[in-house]
This record gives C-alpha cells, structure tokens and sequence, in this order.
C-alpha cells in the first residue's frame, strides 16, 4: 500500500514539473523579441562606410544590367530610340518661333496688299561679298483700304457668307494686327485663331480643292499654334510668369 502511494506521489511531481516547465518556456518565448528578417538585421549592425559601399555596388550593378539589357536591343530599335533622345533637346518654344514667324509673314505680305496709309520706310544695309544692297522691311500702316480690294473681294470671292465691303475691311485690318500680335506673342492664340479663320474661309469658299491647296498647310501649322500656344518665347508667357509671382 505504501508503494502503490508513493509511485502516485511520484508521477504526480513528475506531471507538475512538466507542467511547470511548460509555463516556464512560454513565459521565455513570450519575453522574447520578435524575430528580424536577415537582410534587414544586418543593415542595423552596419557601419556608414559600408552600407554606402553596398549601396554603391548596388548602384553599379544595376547600371550593368541596365547596359546588358540595351545591348540585347535590335538596332533598329536602338536607333529609333537615340533619334527621339535628340529630337527632345529641340524645345517647343523654338519650333512655336518658327511657326510664327512663317505664318505671320505669309498674311502680313498680303495684307499689305490690301491697304494703303502711312509708309514707314525701313531698310537695313546688308553687305555681300561683291557690294552692298539694301533690306527692305518697309511697311504700310493701313488707314484705308484699296478701292482694288472691293472689287476683288466682289468678283473673286462672290460665295462669302459676309457682304464683300465687310469681308474687305475685315480681312484687311485682320491681316495688319493678328500677324505683329503673332510675332510679339501678345494674345498668340487669339491672333492664330483669327488666322485660323481667315484660311478656313478660303479653304471652304474659294480654293477648289481644299487638300491640295496651299492654305490646308497653313490651317495645320495655325491648328498648333492655337492647340499649344506661343511658347516660352512670347509676351503671352513673360505675362504669365509675371501674374504668378
């Protein structure tokens, strides 16, 4: 009988120090710190110097790959690619100059034309190689328009929604002031809309064939300008930055 107790006593210790040893590791797991992945562990335990050196050789090897990757390119591709890279250091301001000047020299010339008033005689000595000649840049500030403008306006253009005494004064003024708006860049889109619609009546009520006629080219270089605006080099642009400061 006194064996059969003592054996029970026996397992019965044997069971609470299980037990206690039990309660005692999960209170170790419990106080101890989460785990750190490895990477990340090994950032915190390094120096500045190396961690610059690893950032550094990761820099490196990703331009390597990045080499390897272009290297593995067609040609063709290649080629297009560096073509695009160049046309990007042309900026718009300058392409939006050229439009400009074109376009306002085109209806200028003509709407001189169309007019008569005070003559401001402009000429500029150019020197060649063999003797000097003279720039013309005269210019004829409209007060009046041409008696041969009316007629013209009411024989040739006879199919124009407007009566040809307007359309005459109209087309004759517009060509003076939207072509000096469009050089200086003051109210640009304004003035290439105004064009805009000019060649848009030509197109629609006197050119024949409108996609062969030369206006057509113009109505697409006037359609950029009124879509993209004068550019950086323009009175329109320095008001802007001045109205943002």
């Amino acid at each position: 009988m006194s064996i059969g107790n003592a054996n029970t006593t026996a397992l019965v210790d044997r069971a609470s120090g299980t037990a206690a040893m039990e309660r005692l590791a999960d209170r170790l797991v419990a106080m101890a710190p989460p785990p750190m992945d490895l990477p990340q562990a090994a950032i915190v335990r390094q120096s500045p110097a190396v961690a610059a050196g690893l950032a550094a050789s990761a820099a490196i090897a990703r331009r390597a790959d990045e080499r390897a990757r272009r290297s593995r390119r067609p040609i063709l591709t290649m080629v297009v690619d560096s073509f695009v890279a160049a046309c990007s250091f042309v900026p718009y301001s300058a392409v939006a100059l050229l439009l400009r000047l074109v376009m306002a020299r085109v209806f200028f010339l003509d709407g001189q034309t169309k007019v008569e008033g005070l003559w401001l005689p402009v000429r500029l000595a150019e020197l060649t190689k063999y003797y000097v000649t003279g720039l013309d840049f005269s210019v004829v500030v409209p007060t009046a328009v041409r008696p041969e403008t009316f007629s013209a306006f009411t024989s040739q253009y006879p199919l124009l929604p407007v009566p040809p005494a307007i359309a005459a004064y109209l087309v004759s003024f517009a060509e003076f002031v939207l072509p000096v708006m469009l050089v200086i860049g003051l109210g640009a889109r304004f003035a290439a809309l105004g064009l805009l619609v000019i060649t848009a009546m030509i197109l629609g009520f006197v050119a024949p064939d409108p996609l062969a006629s030369v206006q057509f080219y113009w109505a697409a270089l006037l359609v950029v300008l009124v879509t993209q605006g004068p550019g950086a080099v323009s009175l329109d642009h320095l008001i802007r930055r001045w109205k943002g400061r």
